[in-house]
C-alpha cells in the first residue's frame, strides 16, 4: 500500500508539472508572468509536496507536516472554487495536454480533486488546530499584497483576477473584496481542520507515517 501511495503522489505531480510547463503543440515552456496567477503559483507548490511526500513514502522517510497537506488542499480548493464560480469560463477549443484533459482543465478542476482526495484518504489525520486555520490565510492576503503592488508600480500590467483589480475598484473595494474572502477562504480552512478531527488518525489508506 505504501507504493500505491507514493505512485498517487508523484502521478500528481507529473500531471501537475506536464500541465504547467508542457503542451504538444509547442514541447517545453515557461513564461515567468504566467506564476502571476494564484491558480499557478498554489499547482506548483502542491507538484513541490507531492514530490517531497512521494519520495518519503518510497524511502521511509518523513514525510511533509499535515499542516502543509491541509495548506495545499485549501489552496487548490480555493483554486477550484474560484475558477468554478467566480471567473469566466474559458474558451472553447483549447489543446487537450494530458488524460484527455486541457491545461485549465487540469490546473482548476484536477488538481483540486486530487489535492482532497489525497488529504482525506492518505494522510494521518487529528493533527490539526484551529490556528492552522488563520494561519494558512496569510498566503492569499500575501498573494493580494503582492499583486496590489505589482499593479501599482506596472501600471501597464492587467490585474490577474477582476476580484483584485485596484483600478476598477478602488482600495476601498479592494479591502471589501479581501474581507470577504477572507473570511470565506477561513470558513473553509475551519471545515478541513473539522474533518481532520472527524477522521480516524492512521490514514485510511496506505501505512502509518514513519516517527
Amino acid at each position: 500500500m505504501r507504493l500505491v501511495v507514493a505512485l498517487y503522489r508523484l502521478a500528481l505531480a507529473a500531471i501537475t508539472l506536464v500541465a504547467l510547463f508542457w503542451a504538444p503543440s509547442t514541447g517545453m515552456w515557461f513564461d515567468i508572468e504566467d506564476y502571476v496567477y494564484f491558480t499557478n503559483q498554489s499547482n506548483l507548490a502542491l507538484a513541490v509536496v507531492m514530490l517531497w511526500a512521494g519520495v518519503a513514502a518510497l524511502v521511509r522517510r518523513r514525510e511533509p507536516p499535515p499542516w502543509l497537506h491541509g495548506a495545499m488542499t485549501l489552496y487548490l480548493l480555493i483554486t477550484g472554487l474560484v475558477s468554478a464560480f467566480i471567473l469566466d469560463p474559458p474558451a472553447p477549443g483549447a489543446e487537450v495536454v494530458v488524460l484527455g484533459l486541457t491545461r485549465l482543465q487540469i490546473v482548476h478542476q484536477l488538481t483540486p480533486v486530487a489535492a482532497l482526495a489525497h488529504f482525506l484518504l492518505l494522510v494521518p489525520h487529528h493533527r490539526l488546530r484551529v490556528r492552522h486555520a488563520g494561519l494558512w490565510l496569510l498566503y492569499p492576503v500575501a498573494y493580494c499584497v503582492f499583486a496590489t503592488i505589482r499593479g501599482a508600480v506596472s501600471p501597464g500590467s492587467a490585474y490577474p483576477y477582476g476580484f483584485i483589480d485596484v483600478s476598477v475598484l478602488g482600495y476601498g473595494g479592494l479591502l471589501l473584496n479581501v474581507l470577504i474572502y477572507g473570511v470565506g477562504f477561513f470558513a473553509l480552512g475551519l471545515v478541513l481542520v473539522g474533518l481532520d478531527r472527524l477522521l480516524p488518525r492512521r490514514p485510511l489508506l496506505g501505512p502509518p507515517p514513519p516517527r
